[in-house]
């Protein structure tokens, strides 16, 4: 007897004292959000486990002579609950509960009729017992109205032993029928408020002063998460009397945590489960911080530290656990068939760092009904983050924030401290009407039925997960963001509505102290490159000015300088084009570089933020080059071009002349007298120059076609847009890099070894003037252009094919002369001749221009030929007139013009310059060219400007439809039309300068 006295004393000590503990740790750490998850297989047999705190929890804190369940989720009486005489006591304001039996008189306190009644129970063993076919457990049953003192303690039994001892009838005039309880009136009149609590539909609320008060009074746990479940059906409601205000004031507010140490009266205000977050300051720096000593990996293979898993813990309404383990995406996804598909999905975890795809479907009202209806409001679902801290075991779970926009301003608004964070959600909620349904109901199979059956439905539109992630790879918590849609059922409501939903996975990085390297090329790469740009222009534009305007002349100096400051901006938009494309590739280049790199995630994608500014840079280039390319290419097609012709007429049998007795002849141009002779020289060398020049025109050093085919098949074959995750940075950088790989390899394919194979096109060209005795005087300005000097060293071109062997044959032993004007020189030159010459050579061209303008078509033909054969002669006249000025300038046979030839420096040559050209009005400069410079008049020679333009191009067309067939397709056809306009116009000046009827150009 001492010892089960000394027995109950230490054990009522230490569960005091334990309770005392446990009370203070809960007031510290009361819906706190941090969780150490422990199986239940390992909870002990006295010990149910707390799905509040995922932890293992002794019964003997809820009450006495308890046991854990057989779900282990909750602790019941030790004796048999079908026992007639078991009896529990609830303690209200200690949240303690006794179970025990009332034949126990140590346990119960009798009442007067009792003692009348236990006799026949507490006498008999429990195997002799009067079987009992009770359909009620008595809460405080009473038969009178008489207030009574329930403040303290409440009883429930299965007989009503306080008065008749039956246990198959409730007396509803004193009493309050629920399930299969009987509650007495007084014990529901502090809960009696939630009557007025008024939703479109009593379905779920009706019994909502009963469940406040099993989960209140008798701090029944299912109790308070079917609380809690009602209060998210009520969508969060602020209302007084709604299921949420016991939530509100205990969770949302401070009170509790003010004054729930000190006054123990007030403790019964800790309600769980948790279904809030506290406002404040404090809730934002929580949402700031770092989640402590866990560090995420972007290695791949890192299983353990790669991956963001989730766990769920989902509720049906009547507050039953239904399911807990590791979330599975496919249900927060309303898509029927991305919710399979999509990569999150299938491996039901979020790889840190990745940006996933947004997913987005349109739905139907009738697909939403049938999703609402297989849910039936039953689940309810709280999120936790599941983790593991370095270097041990034990899983943590942390309670994912959801931020509900719809209900409250507040939660639109980005300060995190206004926010009203919850813990608990559910995807569609349906409101039946219940009895407002017309009696012309349609049947169960027609569709309008659905219509019928429900007044309002309000589903999740958008889902949208989002993680900051921190120096050194740390995460804060991830808040799951939700916006509803509410949907009230009316006349026009049809079942083929459109209804759209998102769900989006997304992460952010938070940098303070570092810059964002787009912000460090916007800020000193640019302005570097635009200053570069202005001084290269300025140089540039003085250049064209001195070719434009020699030095020494005054002539309409006003306009010199207005055509100075023209060609001045000319440059520098195309200098500019160019600096805003280094920029954008310097600053695309170094983002991604620094991604793919990374070995903490210092960038997430996005990369750049803010991409509209980098879309404008290129489109301005883009713009600023073509205006350059445009008006350049018009005046490379509108140059003065002459073909100098060496070969005299001859006269007599050609096919028959003596090879050896002509040599040596030279040539008698400079002395070409002033009629025209009956034996002229044949014009088909003329017709063969022409058209190898115009073909000449619109070559290229490499192909446009191949250039975008091989781009085209090399991205898809690789499939290297899928390393770009859907992010247009990363897209721009691999297919820039291929498009430019493949042209560096393109042009230097051809330039180190196609063109040793082939040959170079203006090597060959500069032969084919040789051969045909001609020589090409182009200027592209007044006082700057190119000279072939064609003159054959054989002194003839017309022979045949075993003269024209044996001519070349001596080249090649060199026992002819150079081709060039000086014996160790070659043919080609860039010239800067004497003004004069360019005043003089238009004086001559003009009688011809003006015979031959309105002549050179097909009308021309038309006419009548004594017309036609006039005309042909005065532009013969004029042809011959240039032709032998040309020939006595180059013969330095002009007294008046005069020419030097020498060689470039290196600086000159680097610079494509002039710093000493010794030019006036009467003697100019020839510089030795062995670079074959005359190829700029041609697509040929400007290779990089089409490059670069047609890059722009690409990036252009690429950054507005995000589609690389349509913008290699777009290349290629700008390509062709380019060359198109560029050899036609080109064509039309060939046949205007050379006297070739255009009819001869193909």
């Amino acid at each position: 007897m001492i010892f089960h006295f000394v027995y109950a004393l230490f054990l009522t000590i230490f569960l005091a004292n334990f309770n005392c503990i446990d009370c203070h740790e809960r007031d510290k750490h009361f819906n706190r959000t941090l969780f150490a998850f422990h199986d239940v297989k390992q909870c002990a047999k006295n010990e149910f486990f707390d799905i509040n705190y995922f932890t293992c929890v002794p019964c003997q804190v809820l009450g006495e002579n308890l046991q854990p369940s057989i779900d282990k989720f909750t602790c019941a009486c030790r004796m048999s609950s079908l026992s007639p005489t078991v009896t529990t006591i609830y303690d209200t304001v200690k949240t303690y509960r006794t179970c025990g039996n009332i034949c126990n008189n140590t346990q119960t306190k009798l009442g007067k009729n009792v003692t009348i009644l236990t006799p026949q129970y507490c006498q008999a063993k429990e195997e002799t017992l009067p079987k009992l076919n009770c359909k009620f457990k008595y809460i405080n049953r009473t038969r009178t109205t008489a207030a009574v003192d329930f403040s303290r303690s409440i009883e429930m039994a299965n007989l009503n032993w306080q008065y008749d001892g039956q246990c198959e009838r409730c007396d509803l005039q004193y009493n309050f029928h629920y399930q299969d309880y009987c509650i007495a009136n007084g014990l529901l009149r502090p809960f009696l408020n939630y009557n007025s609590f008024w939703q479109a539909t009593t379905q779920h609320f009706g019994d909502l002063k009963f469940v406040a008060f099993f989960c209140m009074a008798l701090n029944n746990n299912t109790a308070c998460h079917h609380l809690a479940n009602l209060c998210v059906l009520s969508f969060y409601s602020f209302d007084k009397n709604s299921p949420c205000s016991k939530f509100l004031l205990s969770q949302a507010t401070d009170v509790v945590y003010r004054y729930g140490s000190a006054d123990e009266q007030m403790s019964h205000q800790q309600i769980k489960p948790f279904l809030y977050y506290r406002k404040g300051k404090d809730m934002a720096k929580e949402l700031r911080e770092t989640i402590k000593d866990v560090r995420f990996s972007l290695d791949e293979h890192d299983k353990h530290h790669n991956r963001l898993q989730f766990f769920s813990v989902s509720y049906a309404l009547d507050g039953t656990l239904r399911r807990w383990g590791n979330l599975k995406f496919g249900e927060l996804i309303l898509c029927p068939y991305l919710a399979r598909a999509s990569t999150v999905t299938q491996d039901n975890f979020i790889r840190f760092g990745k940006k996933y795809d947004v997913i987005e479907c349109d739905l139907s009202l009738a697909y939403i009904l049938d999703l609402a209806k297989m849910y039936g409001n039953q689940r309810f679902m709280s999120l936790f983050l599941n983790y593991t801290r370095k270097g041990k075991e034990q899983m943590l779970l942390h309670s994912v924030p959801i931020l509900i926009e719809d209900i409250t301003l507040e939660n639109k608004r980005p300060q995190k401290e206004d926010w009203q964070l919850v813990k608990r959600f559910q995807m569609i909620e349906i409101h039946p009407r219940h009895g407002s349904i017309s009696s012309k109901v349609s049947p169960a199979y027609e569709d309008e039925h659905k219509l019928l059956l429900y007044r309002s439905l309000r589903y999740v539109e958008k889902i949208q997960l989002h993680y900051d992630i921190h120096s050194d790879n740390h995460i804060s918590i991830p808040v799951l963001k939700l916006r509803y849609r509410h949907i009230e059922f009316t006349n026009n409501t049809t079942l083929e509505m459109p209804l759209k939903f998102q769900f989006i996975i997304s992460n952010d990085r938070i940098s303070r102290d570092t810059v964002h390297a787009a912000e460090l090329v916007n800020e000193i790469a640019l302005p570097l490159l635009l200053l570069l740009a202005l001084i290269v222009a300025f140089v540039r534009a003085r250049n064209t000015r001195k070719r434009r305007c020699p030095s020494g002349t005054n002539d309409n100096e006003d306009f010199c300088h207005f055509a100075y400051f023209t060609e001045f901006l000319l440059h520098l938009i195309s200098y500019m084009a160019l600096a805003f494309l280094l920029c954008f590739l310097l600053c695309i280049t170094i983002n991604s570089l620094t991604y793919l790199t990374q070995s903490t995630l210092d960038f997430t994608l996005p990369l750049i933020r803010d991409q509209r500014s980098l879309e404008l840079i290129i489109y301005a280039a883009l713009v600023l080059k073509l205006i350059f390319v445009s008006i350049y290419f018009w005046r490379l097609s509108h140059f003065n071009i002459f073909f100098i012709d060496w070969e005299r007429p001859r006269c007599g049998d050609t096919n028959h002349f003596n090879v050896k007795n002509n040599l040596e002849t030279s040539s008698v141009c400079s002395s070409v007298r002033t009629y025209i002779s009956d034996s002229n020289v044949s014009a088909w060398r003329s017709i063969f120059l022409a058209n190898e020049w115009l073909r000449l025109s619109g070559k290229q050093k490499t192909s446009t076609l191949l250039q975008c085919v091989i781009t085209y098949v090399v991205v898809k074959f690789f499939n290297i847009l899928a390393k770009a995750e859907k992010d247009i940075t990363l897209e721009i950088f691999f297919v820039s890099l291929v498009y430019l790989a493949v042209y560096v390899s393109q042009y230097l394919l051809k330039m180190l070894l196609l063109i040793r194979i082939w040959g170079n096109p203006l090597k060959k060209y500069t032969d084919h003037c040789s051969l045909a005795n001609i020589s090409v005087f182009a200027l592209v300005e007044p006082s700057y252009g190119y000279y072939i000097h064609g003159r054959s060293p054989h002194g003839f071109a017309d022979s045949d094919m075993t003269t024209m062997l044996m001519q070349l044959q001596r080249e090649t032993h060199s026992i002819s002369g150079r081709r060039g004007l000086l014996s160790d020189t070659d043919q080609c030159y860039t010239i800067m001749p004497p003004k004069n010459l360019s005043n003089y050579f238009d004086k001559l061209l003009l009688p011809y221009q003006r015979s031959f303008g309105g002549g050179a078509g097909t009308a021309n033909f038309q006419k009548e030929v004594n017309t036609v054969e006039g005309s042909m002669e005065k532009t013969s006249i004029a042809y011959t007139s240039v032709n032998r000025f040309f020939c006595a300038f180059i013969d330095h046979g002009i007294k008046d013009m005069d020419y030097i030839i020498k060689e470039k420096t290196f600086v000159e040559s680097l610079f494509n310059c002039e710093f000493e050209n010794y030019l006036t009005d009467n003697k100019g400069t020839f510089y030795i060219d062995n670079c074959y410079s005359f190829g700029e008049m041609f697509l040929y020679g400007n290779e990089l400007q089409i490059f670069i333009l047609q890059f722009l191009l690409f990036l252009a067309v690429y950054l507005m439809c995000n589609s690389l067939l349509a913008t290699v397709i777009a290349v290629y056809l700008f390509n062709k039309i380019v060359q198109w306009i560029f050899v036609g116009a080109v064509m039309e000046n060939l046949s205007t300068k050379t006297l070739i009827d255009k009819r001869f150009l193909m």
